[in-house]
């Protein structure tokens, strides 16, 4: 890159944003809803926005080079405040305090791998997250544009509860529902506290002691309520749920999302197309707990459930895929390191999918899972500037993703490397 164009970038960032036209030019720009390849790649930007018709005169340029343009990435399954490799009793071992400064730095980590956006589903640090979403949108700290759920409701003794430990150490229940009435009452709790969707286990983890990942948790009656519930109040609601009968009853419930979805049966797949219900599958997750010497400490019991359900988790993915259930595109970071946000695109491409429709799982699909299509997801006019360039054709090596070498959010240049 030229000095030229980088002062040019420099001079642009240092203006307010509705004083600030900027063109990027590049090799190539990818048009993700098409598929195609426009040569070369140009957009201008003004007020954090993409701009249709010719840019003004004197508008500010930056030269990206032989690189394509894409839009910024969207994760719908992570968890910034839970450290990677903590061990079984790690994570308790830190303070609220301490777990909202480790999302503060794995905030940073994902904005800079390329991801604009993320839904975090899940932080079990006293609604940190909220907080960390409202310092971002400040402009107090880099990070993407988040969507928050705060702890995540569980059943006693499921997936969400910290089961396994000696009965005397109180853990904290207040996210636990046990009936139609708790779970209204929580839904409120946790919309009082500033979250902006509900995430509730509907079957067991592969994380947690002594419960099952292929059985239900909540009651139909019970996830009828949290669901009528957030609808009332605006809120949609994600289902952690490997087991095909907890898959059944949240999308018969009408969950926006299914997470996870590892035992997917195909009547099941069919319920969820016809209601339009989102699979977010976390493929790297279930890997990396099976790397070779479990750099990431996880107990034996998890290492024993992660072998029973990859292979039927594989063929869950071509279950969805193969029935046309919407996959958007979801990490589970936390489980793995926070820098290994992109690893999803390769097993995504592995078990079936084009690169392309790799690729629009963390654009398209996934904003439109956010309910946020209009707003990001795509280089078209009138959507936010979240503008990543990578080397190469992602859809000719999608591991191109893995290496992003400019990052744009809202029109603000993240970083440039050479």
């Amino acid at each position: 890159m030229s000095l030229r164009c980088l002062f040019a970038c420099l001079l642009a960032l240092s203006l307010p944003a509705q004083e600030r036209p900027l063109i990027l030019n590049a090799a190539r720009l990818l048009n993700v809803r098409t598929g195609k390849l426009e040569a070369p790649g140009r957009l201008w930007i003004r007020g954090g926005r993409i701009q249709a018709g010719p840019p003004p005169a004197g508008a500010e340029t930056l030269d990206l080079g032989n690189r394509t343009l894409l839009p910024g990435l969207i994760d719908c399954h992570t968890h910034l405040l839970f450290p990677a490799g903590l061990g079984e009793l790690g994570y308790l071992k830190r303070s609220h305090g301490t777990l909202l400064l480790d999302g503060v730095v794995n905030a940073r980590k994902v904005l800079e791998a390329g991801f604009t956006t993320v839904r975090d589903v899940g932080a079990s640090a006293a609604f940190a997250d909220v907080a960390l979403r409202d310092a971002i949108a400040r402009g107090d700290i880099p990070g993407p544009r988040l969507l928050v759920a705060g702890p995540a409701l569980s059943i006693t003794g499921g997936h969400g509860d910290l089961n396994g430990f000696p009965p005397h150490l109180h853990l904290g229940d207040e996210h636990i529902v046990d009936s139609p009435d708790q779970g209204r009452h929580a839904v409120r709790q946790w919309q009082k506290r500033g979250v902006d969707l509900i995430k509730l286990h509907a079957t067991g983890g592969v994380l947690s002691n002594h419960d099952d990942p292929g059985a239900p948790s909540f009651s139909p009656p019970e996830f009828q309520a949290i669901v009528e519930e957030a609808r009332r109040r605006g809120l949609d609601v994600c289902a952690h749920a490997h087991g095909d009968a907890g898959i059944l009853e949240a999308t018969l419930a009408g969950v926006r999302s299914i997470e996870h979805g590892s035992l997917l049966s195909p009547a099941t797949a069919k319920e969820m197309k016809a209601r339009g219900t989102f699979l977010v599958p976390t493929l790297y997750a279930l890997e990396s707990i099976l790397l070779p010497g479990n750099p990431y400490k996880f107990p034996e019991g998890s290492l024993v459930k992660a072998r029973a359900i990859l292979p039927l988790r594989k063929a869950g993915f071509k279950v969805a895929l193969e029935t046309g259930v919407p996959i958007a595109y979801g990490t589970d970071i936390g489980v793995f390191e926070h820098g290994q946000v992109s690893a999803d695109f390769r097993y995504l491409v592995s078990y079936g999918m084009t690169p392309l429709q790799a690729l629009q799982s963390a654009t398209l699909v996934a904003a439109d899972l956010l309910r946020m299509g209009s707003e990001i997801g795509s280089l078209e006019p009138g959507r936010w500037a979240d503008v990543i360039a990578v080397d190469g054709d992602p859809l000719t090596d999608i591991s191109v993703l893995e290496r992003v070498g400019f990052v744009m959010k809202a029109g603000k240049t993240i970083q440039i490397h050479p």
